[in-house]
């Protein structure tokens, strides 16, 4: 029932992009146009600026974007209560996930899930926490696996599994032939870190300040956003890494990286799940949450 004009516009507003936003929903960059086009004949005025490949909203756009965003809210809300009346659960479910938990923990999660309720479609987005959380605000996604504590979420947040981040070598690096390492030992040889800004990397950023070393003077030789990445350069020789256990599990078993044990210390968070509200809008939603919630999840080793 929703006007797929309005949820269109809200796309190119988001994504400041008419061609990120036709890709979002499978559609080319005319017939997003088109729809845009359409509203602003309706409503007799200009909606979008473009500068360059950047669209921005004019005074109108931003009228019609956070009127927009409340009616496509209700939409929602209203075909989850008519789910309920009926006892129906189908239809699309936006999850938002971090790299490692969208490509470690949650396969198996999404499996189990979708066998059980065939009618829901899962749209996943992988993307950093602080974009979990801006979107769950904004209301793109309706729920959130995240890593961190729960009490450090603004919305409702519940730990789901526990993780553990560990040092991670080459099987000829120098520190290889060793079970553990001091901080200073690990900070001392070059490092491929979590991009600067990210959840990982902040919480190794307090990690290497409570062991008294500033963060600006660890050696960090690269930067990136991959797990994947970051373990192939790590068995490159490029530097050493951490990272959780659930993503160097495969690598491990393989034996072309090795863990090491961090002296004295253990890097232990959680993964979480975060929605906006304890019991989300629709029924698909509340059925994922609770799914979650009881599906027993293990440490790879």
């Amino acid at each position: 029932m929703e006007d797929h004009r309005l949820k269109a516009f809200c796309l190119i507003v988001e994504s400041r992009s008419f061609s990120k936003a036709a890709d979002a929903v499978f559609l080319t960059q005319s017939a997003m146009s088109h729809l845009v086009k359409s509203l602003e004949d309706e409503l007799g005025v200009k909606l979008l600026y473009r500068r360059g490949r950047e669209v921005r909203p004019t005074p109108a756009g931003e009228l019609l974007y956070r009127h927009a965003r409340q009616l496509l809210d209700h939409y929602r809300k209203m075909g989850g209560d008519m789910d309920d009346l009926v006892g129906r659960v189908q239809g699309p479910l936006s999850i938002g996930a971090t790299a490692t938990a969208a490509a470690y923990l949650l396969p198996e999660v999404f499996y189990g899930f979708s066998k059980q309720y065939a009618g829901v479609v899962l749209q996943v987005k992988v993307e950093s926490s602080e974009k979990i959380v801006q979107d769950l605000r904004e209301g793109r996604i309706e729920v959130g696996i995240v890593e961190g504590d729960a009490k450090d979420f603004p919305f409702h947040a519940v730990g789901i599994a526990g993780d553990e981040i560990v040092p991670i070598v080459s099987d000829d690096h120098p520190l290889a032939g060793s079970e553990s390492a001091s901080v200073g030992d690990l900070a001392s040889h070059a490092l491929i870190l979590p991009e600067a800004g990210s959840a990982s990397r902040e919480f190794l950023d307090d990690f290497f300040r409570k062991a008294g070393i500033p963060p600006e003077e660890v050696k960090v030789r690269m930067t990136a956003g991959s797990p994947e990445l970051i373990i192939q350069m790590v068995q490159s020789g490029i530097g050493i890494s951490f990272l959780s256990k659930w993503s160097v599990f495969r690598a491990v078993k393989e034996g072309t990286i090795r863990i090491l044990q961090v002296s004295g210390a253990k890097l232990v968070r959680d993964f979480c799940m975060v929605s906006v509200e304890e019991v989300p809008i629709t029924a698909a939603a509340r059925a994922f949450t609770a799914f979650v919630r009881g599906y027993r999840f293990f440490m790879p080793f």
